[in-house]
This record gives C-alpha cells, structure tokens and sequence, in this order.
C-alpha cells in the first residue's frame, strides 16, 4: 500500500511541477483566479489592497493601490510574474500584477451566500455563517475574535463539522428509512445504507468547498472508516489516521504545507489517545472530558504555529458542547430566512475587548512534546505525562499574561 501511495505522490508532485514550470516568471503572462479574501494594508503612510488568490488548486497574494470595490468571491484574469521556489508554490507565492481584470462568471455558491447575507444586518455575522457554511475566509474582525477565544477549530471547516453533519442526516433519514425498510426490503443493514448516502451526500458538500484540506482529511477518515466498519475491523486506530494522511498528501501534495490540515491530523490524533486511555462513564462526563482533554492536548501544537493566547480560550470548550447543537440549528434557521435571529449575541461577543498575550512554542519543544505524543501510542504513562506537560505549558502561559513570570 506504502508503494502504491509513494508511486502517486510521485506522480502528482511531477503534475505539479509542469505547473509550476508553466507559471510566468522572466516573461509575463496571466493567470485565472477567484479572490478568496480581499483586506486593506498600511505601510508608509500607504494604503493597498492585498487579494488572496486561488488559481489550480494554489494561493497567490497580489496587491493594488487602486480604489476597489469588495471582490471576494470574484474571477480575475490577472497579468503578470512571479518569482517563487517550487516550495513556496506549495504554500503561497506573490504575484506581482501589472493589470487585472474581472471576469463575467461568478462562484456557483453566490446566489446561497446572497441569501444568507441577506437574513442579517451586520455583514460580519454573515461572513461568519459563510465561512462555517462554504469554508470562506473569516472576516478580520471575527478572525480576531476567534484567534483571541480559541475557536479556530470550530469556526473552520474540518472533521467536527463532519461529525455533527453526519449525526443530523442520519437523524433526519432514520425515520423514513425505517418505515420503507419495514415493507420493502427487511433484509437491509440501516447502518451501512444510511452511511453509504451520508457519505454520498458529504462527498458532494466537499465538491461544494472545493476540496479544503481539514475537511478532506475528515472525508477520507470517514470512508476508510466505514470500509473498516463494513468489513467488521477495528475503526479507530493509528494505522487509519496514518493511512489517511499519507493517502490525501500523495494526492494532494499540497496539503503537506496546509496548517490547518497539520492542526487537524494532530487533532484526531489526540482524540484516538483519549478514546484508548480515558474509562468508559456517563455519557455527558465522558463528552466533557474529552474536550477539555483534547483542548488541553492540542494547545502546545496551536502555539507552535499561532502566538495568540487569553485565559478566556477556556470558554471554546463550552462552546464546542453547545456547537453540537448550534450548528444544525443555524442550517435549519437559515434555510428557512431565519438565520438572524441570534445575531445580537454574536454582536456582542464582536464587542468584547479580549486581553491577550503573543507565544510561540519553541520548534525543539514542540518536537519534545509531539514526541511524547508518538510514545503515548504505546504507554498509558506516556500521556499522562504529556496530558501533564500540556497543562504546565496552558499554567506557563497563563503565568506569562499575568505578569507573574517572564519570557523564557
């Protein structure tokens, strides 16, 4: 299997190599991209607009000091070069745009995302529900609010949504399913039918997002787990995860470099450690241990990418509970016109003035503590003592916004 995955990344890096070659860089030429986000920058006294592209599968940052009008979401031709590495094409390159112009055709998606837009007064909290929705960029007074409150893994598309989505469908296709079963087709398993649509119809909700890494991995975790399922094995295990990750990057290469996809492999990851180490019990205690566990599990890894910490990420556990529910609701009210009816608590959680503190975990610690995480796999007493170091290091951090202890 490890040989046939090695044989189509090989293949797959050498197609994204031809397209790379094929980019202008000593000779200008044009690409076609839709801007996935569009915000103003300052410097010298200077006012640009900076435009995130997405052009084949790729992001490119272009920048204009023309006055223009909010285009997220738009087609561009763009004219121009770059000079990246092979590398950076992988992550994000620069194109420096001579000229660019707007193309006719519009994303399939806009006309729902007009809709939702339309059931709200502040166009913030639609860009909310757009990025929870169709994994649009978060607007920059939310992607505050969520960096500052640690709702990162929430507010993004990734396998929690996958979760809650498959938990609704199967409650609103049990019913219906078992009234036709009782008279036409006994002999059916509920479980593997309801399973195979639900995956069917998240295998169209992925097209929809256009293949985001977190919930790509999700989707191929899901497939191989219901093939495990289907076949009476063991789902939850480390070899499915690994298998997983080293499927989407031998397809996708370029996942390798996404952030979010790292943050989500690490997220399951500890999730399976809580699944094998931490005693069956009530359901609700069991439901709220594990998200402090993982809260507390992944936030050393967070911070080895992202510096932002507040005491008051703390609340992203309760809000990951209440998400369970919040989620299906907001569909079900949005489809339905509804979808403002919250709105004046999320503006209020825009109005909070949070505190907070910039740390990023040293790359040799974040190696020790991953490390630790690889020898819990194997050692109950391994992750308790990573479980340990992970609130010692939320205890450091807390220490350090308080003013109790200095940077080390």
């Amino acid at each position: 299997m490890i040989g046939i995955l090695a044989l189509v990344f090989l293949e797959q890096v050498g197609l994204e190599y031809r397209k790379w070659r094929a980019l202008p860089f000593e000779t200008p030429g044009e690409i076609t991209a839709q801007i996935l986000n569009q915000y103003q920058k300052t410097k010298d006294n200077k006012t640009y607009w900076v435009m995130k592209l997405k052009s084949e599968g790729h992001t490119f940052y272009t920048t204009s000091r023309e006055d223009i009008k909010p285009l997220q979401g738009r087609y561009v031709r763009v004219y121009g070069k770059t000079n990246c590495s092979f590398v950076e094409y992988f992550r994000s390159c620069f194109f420096i745009n001579f000229t660019f112009s707007l193309l006719p055709h519009q994303e399939s998606t806009k006309p729902i995302k007009d809709y939702i837009a339309s059931q709200h007064e502040n166009q913030e909290n639609a860009s909310l529900f757009n990025t929870l929705f169709f994994a649009d960029t978060l607007s920059k007074k939310w992607r505050g609010v969520s960096n500052l409150l640690g709702l990162a893994h929430i507010l993004a598309i990734s396998g929690f949504h996958l979760g809650i989505l498959s938990a609704f469908l199967f409650a609103i296709l049990v019913l219906p399913y078992r009234f036709l079963q009782r008279r036409f087709f006994t002999y059916r398993n509920e479980v593997y039918d309801i399973g195979a649509i639900i995956l069917v119809v998240l295998f169209g909700y992925l097209v929809v997002l256009d293949f985001v890494p977190s919930f790509l991995r999700a989707y191929a975790m899901a497939v191989f787990g219901f093939l495990l399922y289907f076949s009476g094995l063991q789902i939850l295990n480390f070899k499915l995860l690994a298998l997983v990750g080293l499927s989407c990057i031998a397809l996708f290469p370029s996942v390798a470099f996404n952030i979010g996809f790292i943050l989500s492999m690490a997220g399951v990851f500890y999730i399976f450690l809580f699944v094998r180490y931490f005693p069956k019990c009530h359901a609700l205690w069991y439901f709220t241990s594990f998200n402090i566990a993982v809260f507390f599990s992944i936030t050393p890894i967070v911070h080895y990418f992202f510096p932002y910490f507040s005491p008051y990420q703390l609340v992203s556990i309760l809000v990951s509970i209440a998400f369970v529910v919040y989620f299906p609701l907001m569909i079900v009210l949005h489809i339905f016109g509804l979808g403002g009816v919250l709105d004046k608590w999320l503006d209020m959680v825009l109005a909070l003035e949070i505190p907070s503190i910039d740390y990023y975990l040293p790359w040799y610690l974040a190696l020790i503590y991953a490390g630790l995480g690889m020898a819990a796999m194997f050692s109950r007493a391994a992750y308790v003592v990573m479980l340990i170091c992970a609130l010692a290091f939320y205890a450091y951090l807390c220490a350090l916004f308080w003013g109790l202890v200095g940077i080390a």
